[in-house]
C-alpha cells in the first residue's frame, strides 16, 4: 500500500502527536518576531490624511516587525494595521486570578487624524496554545509552518467581528474560520499599556475575542452547524 503526502498529512494519530510541537513553536517564532507596539504607534502617529502620505505609511508600517497587515480605508484618509505580539494573560473569575497563560495577540488598530491630533480605534484577538493545538489536531491545514495560518486566522475573526457575523449560543459565541470550522471563545478587556504612549479620555481598555478552542464541522452541535453552513435548505424540524 502507498501513503501520499495527503493522505499523511491528514493522519489523525500524526495530527494529535504534532499538534503541541507545532503550537509551541508557531508562539516562539511569534516571540522573536513580536511587534514593537510603543514604536509602531508613534510611527502610525505621523500619518498625514493625503493619498501620497497614506501610501508612504502603509509602506513603512509593513516594513516593521510583527506586523501581520496593513490597509487602507475606503474614505482614503485612514489605515489600519494589525501586529501580533506575545503577552502573558491571567484569567479572571468574578474578580480572582483563574490562571496564566502565554496568549498570541493581534492588535488592530485603525488610526486617523481627527482636530488636529492622531487617533487609534483598537481591538484584538487573542489565541491560547490549547486553541493553536486543537487548531492543528481538528483542520486539514498542511503540517508545516503554523504562524502564517493563524496570522489569516486572525483576520478571519476580525472579519467576522466587523460584519456582525459571529453566532451566539447559549452564553457561548463562535466565529467562522478561515479552513472549514468555528473560533470558539468570548469577549474579554486589555488594559492599554502605558508605554505606548496613548491617551483616552474614556475608560482605558480594549476589547479582545479570547479564543477559547478550535471546532470542525465534526464537533460542533447541530444547531451552531446549521447556522455556521447557514444554508436555507438545512434546518432542524
Amino acid at each position: 500500500m502507498q501513503m501520499t503526502h495527503v493522505d499523511f498529512s491528514r493522519s489523525t494519530a500524526l495530527r494529535t502527536s504534532l499538534k503541541r510541537g507545532l503550537a509551541r513553536q508557531a508562539l516562539s517564532e511569534a516571540d522573536r518576531d513580536s511587534a514593537d507596539l510603543p514604536a509602531l504607534f508613534a510611527l502610525a502617529a505621523g500619518l498625514r490624511p493625503n493619498p501620497k502620505g497614506l501610501d508612504r505609511m502603509a509602506a513603512r508600517l509593513r516594513a516593521q516587525r510583527g506586523v501581520t497587515r496593513v490597509a487602507q480605508a475606503a474614505c482614503r484618509k485612514a489605515l489600519s494595521f494589525t501586529a501580533r505580539a506575545l503577552r502573558r494573560v491571567e484569567a479572571r473569575a468574578q474578580g480572582e486570578t483563574a490562571f496564566h497563560e502565554t496568549g498570541l495577540i493581534y492588535l488592530r488598530a485603525r488610526t486617523e487624524r481627527s482636530g488636529g491630533q492622531s487617533c487609534f480605534r483598537i481591538s484584538a484577538v487573542s489565541f491560547c496554545g490549547h486553541a493553536l493545538e486543537r487548531l492543528v489536531e481538528r483542520s486539514d491545514l498542511p503540517l508545516k509552518a503554523l504562524l502564517p495560518a493563524v496570522d489569516a486566522e486572525a483576520q478571519a475573526i476580525f472579519r467576522s467581528w466587523d460584519r456582525g457575523a459571529r453566532i451566539v449560543e447559549d452564553g457561548d459565541e463562535f466565529h467562522p474560520a478561515s479552513t472549514p470550522g468555528v473560533w470558539a471563545g468570548g469577549h474579554d478587556a486589555m488594559c492599554l499599556d502605558p508605554d505606548w504612549g496613548l491617551s483616552t479620555a474614556a475608560a482605558p481598555s480594549i476589547p479582545v475575542f479570547s479564543v477559547r478552542t478550535f471546532l470542525s464541522p465534526a464537533e460542533m452541535r447541530p444547531t451552531v452547524y446549521l447556522r455556521w453552513k447557514n444554508d436555507p435548505t438545512c434546518r432542524i424540524l
